[in-house]
């Protein structure tokens, strides 16, 4: 301009061809799009600052800055360790071996517990059980069962029990579910449940929430099973790390399982398979590209459930009395274990107020209703015939799925928003012929 010359100033910005250059007075000039390049050294080199922890808390590094907005959506993303407390298998033999943990130990390492049984106190704690069970015990608090057991793999063996209470009905409890009879939540026995195979009304969950660090650009969620990995780089909160933030969360829940063998059919189906392999690909595709070829795609069958928690979640929102937004998941689906925990949590009381548990008793007329409003998206044909497999593709984690079907709260699901598709879920307008539910059984 007249009033601001460019040779008056050390620097310009000016635009050309729908980008953005900067300028210098002695003739240089190079185009902002260079500093959002991944691996380039436009920005210079990072110099292993981190402010967070201290001053002069610094490491070696050598990687290249990437351009970020400060006021930008993936400035941070928190990496957290969610679990469930679940109650003991048997709280009163937990109590006992951790009174008598340290005979136990050499018990265990000599394997000779029926000699230490001549105890008068081992005798006296452990009358009439068996050393196995002990043992069992023991090496469960030691966290050395011989095996590790996932997180969700050990809270669906607590949910899929059976029993008609579990957990102690009182108000001071921290976990009590009730197991509803088939009888109450399926009266007419309707072709659209019968792959359901149980229904559990959570009336009292603590929700246990750790913060381990955190990333940026990009999140770093659970796996299927719920397990953090250790080895991705994220930024850690303090350089010598002995304790990790964490907050408790009360709420109620629905708990559903659905019968294996019906889920194992499905994904026998040749349809189901090749909608399986679009959506591997581009989640290979994805991987290859961040970096992150360790992970593991968590097959159709996760899919599957994860779409219909979304959908359930959208329907019981309008009329169990919380938001949307304060509705959470848990989707279980591995090894013959195939289920959906939809629950509300908050530090107060808030999260215990009733209203999800009776949306559970009316389970069929939601799953109907989440269904049907998912027959067909206010987007089709568009969102029904995404391809998550083409080049370039901008959502290779979505099938059939966008904000007008699918999406909700990032906070409320597992995996921010991905891996979604509702084809395997209802018949689509694209793909009518993958879908756990059939379009018969919709009918009234």
């Amino acid at each position: 301009s007249e009033k601001y010359p460019v040779e008056s100033i050390t620097c310009g910005v000016f635009y050309r061809t729908l980008d953005t250059y900067c300028a210098c007075d002695c003739g240089e000039e190079r185009s902002l799009y260079a500093a959002a390049g991944v691996g380039t050294s436009a920005l210079g080199r990072c110099g292993g600052k981190r402010p967070w922890i201290g001053q002069f808390a610094q490491e070696d590094c050598q990687e290249s800055y990437r351009l970020l907005v400060r006021t930008a959506s993936n400035a941070y993303f928190p990496q957290t360790m969610s679990v469930i407390s679940l109650p003991e298998f048997d709280a009163g033999l937990a109590a006992k071996v951790s009174q008598h943990r340290d005979r136990l130990k050499a018990a265990d390492d000599l394997g000779v517990l029926e000699d230490f049984r001549r105890l008068p106190e081992l005798a006296a704690a452990f009358a009439g059980v068996e050393d196995a069970a002990v043992i069992a015990e023991y090496r469960r608090q030691q966290g050395s069962g011989g095996v590790d057991v996932p997180v969700k793999d050990a809270e669906f063996e607590i949910l899929d029990k059976g029993d008609a209470h579990i957990g102690d009905d009182d108000p001071r409890a921290e976990f009590f579910a009730e197991t509803l009879r088939r009888a109450e939540w399926d009266p007419d026995g309707e072709p659209l449940l019968d792959s359901v195979d149980k229904l559990l009304l959570v009336h009292r969950l603590r929700e246990v929430v750790a913060l381990l660090g955190f990333t940026r650009f990009e999140a770093i969620g659970p796996d299927r099973d719920g397990e953090i990995d250790l080895d991705v780089e994220r930024a850690a909160l303090a350089e010598t790390i002995t304790w990790l933030p964490a907050v408790e969360n009360r709420g109620e829940g629905v708990f559903v399982s659905f019968c294996a063998d019906a889920v194992t059919g499905w994904l026998e189906r040749s349809d189901v398979q090749a909608r399986g392999l679009r959506l591997e690909n581009a989640w290979r595709t994805w991987a290859m590209h961040r970096r992150r070829r360790q992970d593991r795609f968590p097959g159709p069958a996760y899919v599957m459930l994860h779409s219909l928690a979304h959908m359930l979640m959208t329907s019981i929102s309008l009329d169990c009395g919380y938001p949307a937004s304060s509705l959470r998941e848990r989707v279980y689906a591995g090894d013959g274990r195939y289920g959906i925990l939809i629950y509300t949590g908050s530090s107060d009381s808030e999260g215990t107020l009733g209203g999800l548990v009776e949306a559970g008793r009316r389970f069929a007329s939601h799953l109907r209703r989440a269904l049907r409003d998912n027959l067909l998206c206010s987007n089709d044909p568009v969102c029904a015939e995404h391809r998550p497999d083409t080049p370039y593709e901008e959502r290779p984690l979505h099938g059939a799925a966008c904000h007008g079907c699918l999406l909700i709260a990032e906070t409320s699901c597992e995996q921010r928003n991905d891996f979604l598709d509702r084809a395997l879920v209802v018949p689509t307008v694209s793909v009518p012929t993958a879908a756990f539910f059939d379009a018969e059984s919709l009918e009234p």
